[in-house]
């Protein structure tokens, strides 16, 4: 039950911090919106096509806005050296990095969500909000999987002057399983093609249990260090 506790304690102080900076949420819309736009003029979509790009615009914008709004949230604790206070307090790194975890998973679905408003509104695709509780499982493993790895990257890449820089060389590569999965599920999904996504839902938890597991053991480390 403490552990609980302390990482929902983690989640309501950055639920606060983000309400009264808007700092981390507000940079994922705007950048959310902002690819949206750039993909709108860049791209020749019409009614015919959009189901077939729109995974992958989708999973584009959400993997680098992502990786920003993510790297927002640990510069935060890293400011001042704020995290120590949690290094000498009662709550085990454990709890803390759940709580990061959480924090960034709820900012992460929120954007996801924005972005799937703007998308329908801006590409006339109004079918993917009817599929929305279709799609919810594939957005709830993709979004779980880039909230473990980048909560656990972004800590190690800020102990770094350039860790703003280094965070996406680290984070891509470890997420592409879970883009795959995300990419493909949602594609299927949208196009209705035979044998439904259940493939790669599967791929998507196992990967999601394998960074909760490895990160889970490694944050300590990092935090201390």
């Amino acid at each position: 039950m403490k552990f609980i506790h302390d990482a929902v304690s983690i989640l309501r102080k950055d639920i606060l911090l983000e309400i009264r900076g808007k700092e981390s949420l507000s940079l994922m819309l705007f950048l959310s919106l902002l690819f949206l736009v750039i993909f709108n003029f860049a791209l020749d979509i019409d009614k015919e096509n959009v189901s077939l790009l729109a995974s992958g615009i989708l999973w584009v914008i959400f993997s680098f806005t992502g990786i920003l709004g993510m790297g927002r949230t640990s510069m935060s604790e890293r400011d001042e050296e704020a995290y120590l206070s949690v290094v000498f307090s009662p709550v085990s790194p454990e709890s803390f990095y759940a709580g990061k975890v959480l924090s960034n998973l709820l900012f992460l679905l929120l954007m996801e969500a924005f972005t799937l408003i703007f998308f329908a509104i801006l590409f006339d695709f109004e079918k993917i909000i009817t599929l929305l509780p279709q799609l919810l499982p594939v957005l709830l493993l993709g979004t779980l999987g880039f909230a473990l790895v980048g909560t656990l990257f972004s800590f190690l890449a800020t102990a770094s002057r350039y860790g703003e820089v280094l965070l996406p060389f680290l984070y891509l590569p470890v997420v592409v399983p879970v883009i795959l999965g995300g990419v493909s599920s949602m594609d299927i999904i949208l196009n209705g093609k035979p044998g439904g996504p259940g493939r790669w839902l599967q791929i998507m938890v196992v990967f999601d249990m394998l960074y909760l597991s490895l990160s889970l053991l490694l944050f300590r480390y990092i935090i201390e260090d």
